[in-house]
């Protein structure tokens, strides 16, 4: 899929998102979000590009966004239901992406903290996680059922280096979206931003 560049150095802790960075579900998540804006009455529709803007924000969040940006009224529970329903439909089309899963392997063996802070529903990340084999490599997961403001605010950021018991400078984020770097930055940790599906998506 692509080159996976691990840290020059070495941290304290590592805290991964799911969607887009260990799990390849973005694409998944991009139809399901069209599909739920089509059922919920929604005129507009996304792009890869537009989708990864608002990538690691809470669902509400996300179609509130979509409310102010677009200026017309959105049913949020139409929408999210349908959303949903989608997703676990097909959410066993999703697959690991190796090189970011081997590397949380390898800090796992050799007892470095790791966590994993998702913008996701605590049952669709731990659903994922086991789907990709990676959910016994992770005894931290912080979700956005976890916090009150999810990203681009550094709250799971933060949470997930109190229960690792690290303090956030020390730590090291790997992130698929603006919005999870934002939320690193504001964390006061470093960050690797990966190549996302809408990078590897035709050009604009």
């Amino acid at each position: 899929m692509f080159d996976f560049k691990r840290p020059s150095r070495d941290y304290a802790g590592y805290i991964f998102d799911c969607d887009g960075t260990l799990a390849d579900s973005m694409p998944l998540h991009f139809r399901a979000w069209n599909h739920g804006l089509e059922e919920g009455g929604a005129r507009h529709r996304l792009d890869p590009h537009g989708f990864m803007t608002v990538a690691g924000m809470a669902l509400a969040q996300t179609v509130e966004h979509w409310t102010r940006e677009y200026g017309e009224k959105i049913n949020l529970e139409a929408v999210v239901t349908a959303k949903n329903e989608y997703f676990e439909k097909h959410r066993g089309d999703i697959v690991p992406i190796e090189p970011v899963v081997a590397f949380a392997a390898d800090l796992k063996a050799a007892g470095k903290p790791i966590s994993v802070a998702s913008g996701g529903r605590r049952d669709d990340v731990l659903w994922t996680l086991r789907h990709i084999d990676a959910d016994h490599l992770f005894d931290i997961v912080v979700t956005a059922d976890d916090v009150s403001t999810a990203k681009p605010a550094p709250d799971l950021f933060l949470l997930a280096a109190k229960r690792m018991g690290v303090a956030p400078a020390q730590c090291y984020v790997i992130e698929d979206s603006d919005l999870g770097i934002e939320a690193a930055d504001r964390a006061g940790m470093d960050s690797i931003r990966i190549p996302s599906f809408a990078d590897l998506a035709e050009p604009r």
